[in-house]
């Protein structure tokens, strides 16, 4: 067992490896999907990052077609022919896909992502949640902050606010989180079937 990984490791780490100057932790699929680490693993382009044809084909894509995997310092999803987006970290992973869609960055705030990895849509809000009864709870002006252990993060201040599908803020934004929260738990029940 020690050999086999040893040989993977060279394996990987060989060829055009000095082109690809990122590590990176990706699912292997000769690993039953556990995360393995590699050196010179990927390369930053312009809006995001390209993994190494032998580290790609070793990726564990699931039914889905996706595959996790994390380099220059973001989880991403990755497709089969190499497309990967940026997203965040939800519970030490790839942020999970809730109604279709997973969250991600842009230079302009908060963006959700397709099944495809297309960006669905673009929000200019610093911080969005995940939609849940068609809605999406969304903050401007907040910022992250980690716990004193550094292992989790929280979003504090701003103004609250909430948006549908297609981005239109349909709960104005109000600095009182809490009545916030108690009119969108209203709105989603008042729109489940």
């Amino acid at each position: 067992m020690l050999i086999a990984a040893l040989l993977t490791s060279l394996a990987l780490s060989s060829g055009n490896a000095a082109n690809y100057d990122l590590a990176c932790f990706y699912a292997d699929k000769e690993a039953g999907g556990s995360l393995e680490h590699v050196e010179h693993c990927a390369r930053a382009t312009e809006d995001s990052v390209e993994f190494r044809p032998a580290v790609l084909s070793r990726m564990d894509f699931g039914d889905d077609r996706l595959s996790p995997a994390t380099a220059n310092g973001s989880w991403h999803w990755v497709r089969p022919d190499g497309r990967a987006v940026a997203v965040l970290t939800f519970d030490n992973g790839a942020d999970d896909f809730e109604a279709g869609l997973t969250r991600g960055r842009w230079a302009g705030g908060m963006a959700f992502y397709d099944k495809q990895l297309n960006r669905v849509l673009a929000t200019p809000y610093d911080w969005a949640e995940r939609f849940e009864g068609g809605l999406a709870v969304v903050c401007q002006g907040c910022r992250t902050e980690r716990t004193p252990d550094g292992e989790h993060s929280y979003v504090v201040g701003g103004e609250w606010g909430a948006i549908d599908r297609q981005g239109k803020l349909v709960l104005p934004l109000r600095r009182d989180a809490m009545s916030l929260r108690a009119a969108v738990d209203a709105a989603r029940e008042a729109a489940a079937p």
